[in-house]
């Protein structure tokens, strides 16, 4: 029996030291593991936003003729938004917006018919009073709304919407962003947002434009 006894003794001390070892290496193995997959990107390699940034931007200089179409509540917000539409616009290199002062969507389109080189464009404002099938009474949340039309044609190019949300309005919009339209918690930030997806699409327009033979 004694000799039994001291068999097992030596084959578990045997198990438990290749147990230890094997956790060892395996230990081991998982950190020469994270080594090989942590590969440091060049700090010169150039990312998404930093191409949007530096390159995105008109060849040549464009003037846009800008109009807005109030609701008829004509909101302070709707002033603010649309002041900040066209200083977003402004401060880009190579856009000038011309006032053209309030007018209807189909006036801002027949008068791009007028024009021979510069766009017009136009910024609609909706009173947002629906959410949740049910209606808000005196709601003071906004749709804005611009719309882009061609010289000559008159046919519209582009459009988007934003919505705006004002902080004590006790909803939330839900928005599928960046699929849907976006919402914005101020007017500024609103006009600002309508500004920057119209400046995407004319300079994305600008580069698909063929040269002249």
């Amino acid at each position: 029996m004694l000799i039994t006894h001291q068999r097992v003794r030596k084959a578990a001390a045997a198990l438990l030291v290749m147990f230890v070892f094997c956790t060892a290496v395996r230990a081991q193995s998982g950190r020469h593991g994270e080594k090989l997959t942590a590969v440091p990107v060049p700090v010169d390699t150039p990312t998404a936003n930093s191409v949007t940034t530096s390159s995105a931007h008109l060849p040549e200089k464009t003037h846009l003729l800008v109009a807005r179409q109030t609701t008829r509540k004509h909101l302070r917000t709707e002033d603010v938004a649309f002041a900040s539409f066209v200083k977003r616009l402004n401060g880009y290199t190579n856009v000038e917006c011309l006032p053209l002062g309030d007018m209807k969507q189909s006036q801002a389109a027949a008068r791009a018919k007028t024009e021979t080189v510069n766009p017009v464009v136009i910024v609609t404002f909706d009173i947002d009073s629906y959410a949740g099938g049910t209606i808000i009474l005196n709601s003071q949340d906004l749709e804005i709304e611009y719309f882009l039309f061609a010289p000559h044609s008159g046919k519209k190019q582009t459009q988007g919407k934003v919505y705006f949300q004002s902080v004590g309005s006790g909803r939330l919009r839900k928005s599928n962003w960046p699929n849907g339209t976006p919402v914005k918690m101020t007017p500024e930030d609103a006009g600002i947002e309508a500004a920057e997806s119209l400046y995407q699409w004319l300079v994305f327009a600008a580069a698909m434009k063929k040269p002249a033979p």
